[in-house]
């Protein structure tokens, strides 16, 4: 009797420790504030190694910012294009299965460019990270500095306001976002989202931090660092002003990178490639007292459940990433055991694809022709050389890993919008390299 008394003591304190563990969770009602920066490589930031720009650090306000943050050193887009890589942020999916894949990209055949166009929109049976935390009692506000990511795209699915522009710069962003101040302030919890368009071309050198050279190459890369040290310093005043240090859980990553002639090509959209898809992750919430560096490969799909985790909401088995709180508080877990996928699929006058394997230290690629590249990223950071040939075997079995999951994973019914585009519309997207 005395044992089964204590046995029901034991079960009771057990019960009692997790449930008090969750209503802990539950009760952490943290603002959410989710930043994507466009097309900024994470190894153009100090605090991921980056030796060049303006006086060697790039990004002053971030690099302190990561004195309190959670680095994740080898975070992965889930393309290298804006509305895919975007709309697997917003939905914990991967392209294939969201569908949305081209965003707004018109085509240029001799000489004319075709104004009617269709893109994809992300589809409305996937709940979004912004009905998420709608459901859970947030306000929601969304401003985006790119074309691709609005109303057409899907991407306004439960905001309470959102607007959309066509790279303002970051200047024009954080004064729309002070107009709003009081209201996002107002009753209660709220959710921002913010995409800024620096540093996407063209860019545009940003002084006193522009350096000018003669080399073509180096004044790019130049205009291009001047660029993150500009949208730095906003971010710095949007910190300050909104008081992010405080009661916020603040979440700061890219769409994507850029080629910088690491392959003989610049821009994004052409390959999967390191530079086009290792991007900055990195998490600041009032429990990160000092810097910590998470350095097995994770990728931006993980962020919604992780959010769901820290704030304790419940996880969705639809999701394809995994929180990544067991990593952030050394929990058992086997996340490095993990594959993961990256893809771009453009229909331009040929259907362009590339599919991409990353795991542990491996990161496999093959193109529409089955060219076959495999890169050891540990040993080789700039993937200079491909040793598929020695390697074979290894890369053809995460080949597979893709294939098998591309086959099996859920996809959803693609949702198309056909758009008429005005001769402005056509102006500004090929200032943006989406006219091809």
């Amino acid at each position: 009797m005395k044992k089964n008394i204590l046995l029901i003591l034991f079960i009771l304190l057990i019960f009692t420790f997790f449930t008090n563990s969750c209503n802990l969770r539950k009760r952490k009602n943290y603002n959410v504030v989710l930043i994507v920066i466009d097309t900024l490589r994470a190894d153009h930031l100090p605090f991921y190694g980056y030796k060049g720009g303006y006086e060697k650090n790039t990004a002053p306000f971030l690099n302190n910012l990561s004195k309190k943050s959670v680095i994740f050193k080898h975070a992965f887009a889930a393309s290298s294009w804006t509305a895919p890589a975007t709309a697997s942020i917003f939905t914990s999916l991967y392209p294939f299965q969201h569908g949305v894949q081209m965003g707004l990209l018109a085509i240029k055949f001799a000489q004319r460019v075709d104004p009617n166009i269709t893109i994809n929109k992300i589809p409305e049976k996937i709940k979004t990270i912004t009905e998420v935390l709608k459901q859970n009692g947030y306000k929601t506000f969304g401003i985006s500095d790119n074309l691709n990511i609005g109303e057409l795209e899907g991407f306004t699915q439960g905001f309470d306001k959102f607007e959309t522009y066509g790279y303002n710069q970051a200047s024009f962003i954080t004064k729309r976002l002070m107009e709003w101040k009081r209201e996002i302030k107002k009753n209660g919890k709220y959710f921002l989202f913010i995409q800024f368009m620096d540093p996407h071309a063209p860019y545009y050198g940003k002084k006193p931090w522009y350096k000018h050279s003669e080399v073509f190459k180096e004044d790019i890369i130049s205009r291009y660092d001047s660029e993150i040290r500009f949208v730095d310093s906003y971010i710095k005043k949007l910190y300050k002003e909104f008081g992010w240090g405080e009661n916020t859980l603040l979440i700061i990553t890219a769409d994507h990178g850029e080629g910088l002639w690491d392959h003989g090509h610049m821009d994004h959209g052409k390959s999967l490639y390191m530079e086009e898809i290792h991007v900055p992750l990195v998490f600041h919430y009032p429990e990160i007292k000092k810097k910590k560096i998470i350095y097995p490969v994770v990728s931006t799909i993980d962020i919604l459940p992780t959010v769901r985790e820290i704030l304790g909401i419940g996880e969705s088995k639809e999701e394809m990433g995994k929180s990544l709180l067991p990593l952030i508080e050394n929990r058992k877990n086997r996340l490095n055991e993990r594959y993961l996928y990256s893809h771009l699929w453009k229909n331009i006058r040929t259907v362009v694809e590339f599919r991409a394997t990353i795991h542990k230290k491996w990161h496999f690629i093959m193109d529409s022709r089955k060219n076959r590249f495999l890169y050891d990223m540990s040993n080789d950071k700039k993937e200079k050389y491909n040793i598929y040939g020695a390697h074979s075997k290894l890369a053809e079995k995460l080949n597979k890993k893709f294939t098998e999951f591309y086959i099996n994973s859920k996809k959803y019914t693609k949702q198309k919008v056909h758009i008429k585009l005005t001769k402005e519309k056509l102006k500004k997207l090929k200032s943006l390299g989406y006219v091809q």
